[in-house]
């Protein structure tokens, strides 16, 4: 079988230490206070949009699609730093 991607670059990006909330952008890297969020197919949404993101999941009926949640009084930093490592 062709590889279609043969010869083609692969690019690792690292994304540091920055902490943006998936869904609204908001930078939570040096907020060590705001406590909470999820995992929602492959995008972090922090404890500021989560009650609102919630209701369009159980409308939807796409609680399958949470991959981790926040420990109890885990920071949104904390939280998205331990799912980068593959922690869920």
């Amino acid at each position: 079988m062709n590889n279609p991607f043969k010869g083609w670059e692969i690019i690792n990006v690292d994304p540091g230490n920055v902490v943006l909330c998936d869904f609204c952008n908001r930078d939570y890297t040096e907020d060590t206070t705001s406590v909470g969020g999820i995992l929602f197919s492959g995008h972090a949404c922090c404890p500021d949009c989560l009650p609102e993101f919630q209701k369009g999941i159980k409308k939807y009926k796409e609680e399958k699609f949470v991959q981790a949640t926040a420990n109890e009084n885990e920071t949104f930093r904390n939280f998205v730093y331990r799912i980068r490592k593959g922690d869920f």
